[in-house]
């Protein structure tokens, strides 16, 4: 796995998420921000045990977009509606599913948000599925996680 981060973040732009979305984010995830302000991730693969499935990431929203592209305040305003409070999106796969910080107690960790309900097992009722506890864990998985077999 590769990542190819965006540049430096800045801790005035992480507090400015946590405070427009009520949110206390991790220090690690905090610590990726400051020494990565997001990052496209190159070969990075991640397994949801739920769905018995390998899934390529695609990367990591910025906190400050000064590209144009989506960055964490715009995606997180526009689809925040759609997630449970306590969560930011914080980034996606290579296809059409999310990648959901979640910090609210008994429910925290990294999760899988199929809001297109691209795998055959998700549905209005369950497309929300649990892939490890912290982001450091999230980081390792993409790192060590073999790419999946044809």
């Amino acid at each position: 796995m590769k990542i190819v981060s965006y540049g430096d973040g800045s801790i005035q732009d992480i507090q400015k998420l946590e405070e427009s979305f009520s949110i206390k984010l991790p220090e690690d995830y905090k610590d990726f921000l400051l020494s990565s302000d997001g990052a496209d991730i190159v070969d990075g693969v991640f397994y949801v045990k739920d769905l018995k499935q390998k899934i390529l990431m695609g990367g990591f929203y910025p906190a400050k977009s000064e590209r144009g592209g989506v960055d964490l305040m715009y995606q997180n305003k526009e689809y925040g509606d759609d997630i449970p409070d306590n969560s930011l999106l914080i980034g996606s796969d290579a296809g059409s599913g999310w990648i959901l910080l979640v910090n609210d107690g008994e429910n925290n960790g990294i999760w899988y948000y199929d809001h297109s309900y691209f795998f055959s097992q998700s549905s209005d009722e369950l497309n929300t599925y649990f892939i490890c506890e912290t982001f450091t864990d999230f980081l390792k998985m993409l790192e060590t996680t073999p790419p999946p077999t044809e």
